[in-house]
């Protein structure tokens, strides 16, 4: 469990990618669980902001970088992933506007009924409805993200030495 909550020390390009590889599947899993269960299940992708820093930054230490160069790879993961959910969501025939325009129009009527519970359980079906059109893009756009953000990563070649983070390879600190 250390490998997904602490910050601190070192991991090989193989632990890397065991630790990518699960938190993908935890953050897919949390993207069906909110289209078709609930979308408030999708706030529960922010717990897992912090395993994604650690994995990070326990491979730039394994390198002998800082661990602060996660916020690069925060700031790339950001800008591919708005390009892609641009490129994708369109191309599987989402059109996010008009659905928004759409609920935004029938929220209004919903709203000057005077029926509150109404209202909330029509913005709540329309969320899942939302969420499941942009099921297949949003999947496609975390895994290229987390292609590209892992292509980066692995430019970073392991320091053979001890660092300041921590013994070099044959050491302790790739643990799982």
């Amino acid at each position: 469990m250390e490998l997904l909550f602490s910050p601190n020390g070192r991991i090989d390009q193989p632990t890397y990618w065991r630790g990518v590889l699960i938190l993908f599947g935890i953050s897919a899993a949390l993207t069906v669980l909110s289209a078709y269960v609930s979308p408030f299940l999708g706030f529960a992708s922010i717990l897992f902001i912090w395993p994604w820093i650690a994995v990070h930054a326990k491979r730039f230490h394994d390198a002998g970088k800082t661990g602060w160069l996660t916020l690069a790879m925060v700031v790339l993961a950001i800008i591919v992933s708005f390009v892609a959910q641009a490129i994708l969501t369109p191309l599987f025939g989402v059109d996010v506007t008009a659905m928004q325009r759409e609920m935004e129009e029938n929220m209004a009527d919903y709203m000057s009924s005077n029926d509150p519970g109404a209202a909330m359980a029509y913005a709540m079906q329309e969320s899942k409805r939302m969420a499941q059109v942009q099921l297949l893009p949003s999947i496609l756009s975390t895994g290229l993200v987390t292609g590209v953000v892992g292509f980066v990563m692995g430019l970073f070649k392991t320091d053979p030495n001890d660092n300041q983070y921590g013994p070099g390879p044959g050491g302790s600190a790739s643990a799982f």
